[in-house]
């Protein structure tokens, strides 16, 4: 037995091999295809031979039929031999000239479309036009089965040509890098490359292992981390905002969502602060500071809410967060909504300077009321010694100027007193219609319409009614200031209970309205300015809000809100 000796697998001697390989793969196919090209040529040979022999053998049998028919029987005779025979057309050129045909004319034909055979019969030249189609069909699958066999060794050779180093790199590169990692020795080249291949496998394999090993470790310690940090935002009460290094929000907790007014369920994960916070200077200011890195504590921002335009205010504390090497990492900001608590101690602040006005008011009225008493006493004992005419008509106006002192001082003196609720359940639409009705029996040239859905809250009916009946009859001398007009009263349930009270009055300048919600502030020839103190002090201790809007010349409008500032509304 003869054993062959194991060539060692070279660069040159492994490429020599592919070379081989491929340029014998790539020669047999190509003399594959000319020996199909061959046999497809002499097949078409055959078959043009066939069709010729087959033309030859008709026209034989039709010169035949042609000589044993009678003159007057040859134009029968031709139409049964093109029936018989698929003849295309028949033509005889008899020996006196005349000319017999039948089916396809000569003059009717192109060359290559039909073959042609003549044969001399009896009557003179037979001549015989047969369809050419099957033999141009042949010839052009013949054509077409070519140009695809030359076209695929073409490609098989341009492969062999520009991607056989694509083959053997990759191959070629294993060798030299499993050569640098030891030499051989006396094993042979290919088996060393395979158990390099092998080993480097079995190395991957283990590192992988170990990575799976740690990424699982490192997995539990990151869950382990999420819960502890799901469990701290939820149950912060303040809002969370975490950026990350980009300036994109990367998450908001459930308090964030609902002071920001977000769906919880909404991914704000990759969106820029100003498209992930609805509110404009909040988004803005948290902005500012991303930009510089600061860190803020207890900011107070002013903004408004997007849809209702409602004022807010955000309380913001900023940190930065950055590694062990002082890079930025993100952000976190921590913001509360102090509204509310703004709102109460607006409402503290004005509960205070009425009780202010109050005590002053009431010190003031108590000594008017005492000297308004002694010169009425005075006025009735003048009277009892006699007076003429002159004199009572003075002290006729005296005792009216008096009176008209003493109605201000008795306002006066209820704008300072305490105010003791009588909680129940009050319709406030049933309210208003009892007072519109009473105004217009009083001036029914002033039309006053009531819209919106019935709304109870809980305070006492007649404190409530004295509020609206005063806001009521302001809006009512605005209209007569104007010359006429009327009075729209609307009622709503949202966002907040309220009350909207508006005319087509005189109106008055904008700047004005807060000065005439305190006492002895009016516009009216004849007012005390004491009806819109004691309707704020009343919505007040409601826990409303109460609000004028004007344009000098356009009218006014009273606005009363139940519930807005988040004052609770007493329950008795």
């Amino acid at each position: 037995m003869v054993r062959f000796a194991r060539v060692p697998l070279t660069r040159v001697g492994f490429r020599r091999d592919v070379n081989l390989f491929l340029t014998g793969l790539v020669g047999f196919l190509v003399v594959l295809i000319f020996t199909l090209l061959l046999l497809l040529n002499t097949n078409l040979a055959h078959t043009a031979e066939a069709i010729d022999r087959s033309h030859q053998m008709i026209a034989d049998v039709s010169a035949e039929a042609v000589n044993r028919s009678p003159p007057s029987a040859l134009g029968t005779e031709m139409l049964v031999l093109r029936g018989r025979f698929n003849i295309a057309g028949i033509g005889i050129k008899a020996r006196d000239g005349r000319t017999f045909e039948s089916g396809l004319r000569a003059g009717e034909i192109h060359d290559g479309d039909f073959d042609v055979v003549t044969r001399l019969a009896g009557p003179g030249t037979l001549t015989l036009r047969f369809d050419a189609s099957a033999r141009r069909a042949a010839h052009r699958d013949f054509v077409i089965t070519a140009a695809i066999c030359i076209a695929a060794a073409s490609l098989g050779i341009a492969l062999l040509l520009f991607y056989l180093p694509r083959l053997t790199g990759p191959i070629e590169q294993m060798l030299d890098d499993a050569r640098q990692l030891g030499a051989p020795g006396d094993q042979e080249e290919t088996a060393y490359l395979i158990d390099t291949f092998r080993s480097s496998i079995a190395t991957l394999k283990s590192q992988e292992d170990e990575l799976k090993r740690m990424h699982d470790r490192e997995k539990s310690r990151a869950d382990e981390l999420e819960v502890v940090t799901g469990a701290l935002t939820r149950s912060l009460t303040s809002g969370l905002i975490v950026i990350d290094s980009t300036g994109a929000v990367a998450d908001i907790n459930a308090s964030g969502r609902e002071i920001l007014g977000l769906d919880a369920a909404a991914s704000v994960a990759g969106l820029d602060l100003r498209q992930g916070i609805p509110l404009p200077a909040f988004a803005n200011k948290l902005h500012d500071a991303f930009a510089k890195r600061a860190a803020m504590s207890r900011m107070e921002i002013n903004d408004a809410q997007p849809l209702t335009g409602e004022p807010v205010v955000i309380g913001l504390t900023t940190v930065p967060l950055r590694n062990k090497a002082d890079a930025f990492l993100g952000f976190l900001a921590l913001f509360t909504d102090l509204s509310p608590i703004r709102s109460l101690e607006s409402r503290v602040q004005e509960m205070t300077t009425l009780a202010q006005l109050g005590e002053i008011s009431a010190g003031i009225a108590h000594e008017f009321r005492s000297s308004l008493s002694t010169i009425l006493g005075y006025m009735k004992l003048a009277r009892k010694g006699g007076v003429d005419d002159i004199a009572e008509l003075r002290l006729k106006s005296a005792e009216k100027e008096a009176s008209l002192l003493l109605q201000a001082i008795e306002r006066l003196l209820a704008f300072a007193g305490p105010v003791q609720l009588n909680a129940e359940t009050v319709d406030l639409r049933a309210l208003l219609s009892e007072q519109i009705a009473q105004m217009t029996d009083i001036d029914s040239e002033i039309a006053v319409t009531l819209d919106g859905p019935a709304i109870t809250i809980e305070g006492d009916r007649i404190l409530l009614g004295r509020a609206l009946e005063n806001l009521l009859h302001n809006a009512a001398d605005a209209v007569r200031q104007n010359g006429g007009g009327s009075i729209a009263v609307t009622l709503r349930d949202r966002p907040h209970m309220s009350v909207t009270i508006a005319d087509d009055g005189v109106g008055f300048d904008p700047a004005d309205g807060p000065r005439f919600l305190l006492p002895f502030q009016s516009n009216k020839p004849n007012g005390f300015g004491m009806g819109l103190p004691l309707a704020k002090k009343i919505v007040l201790v409601h826990g409303g809000t109460i609000r004028l809007d004007s344009r000098e010349g356009q009218g006014a409008v009273v606005t009363v809100e139940f519930g807005a500032s988040g004052f609770p509304l007493p329950t008795g």
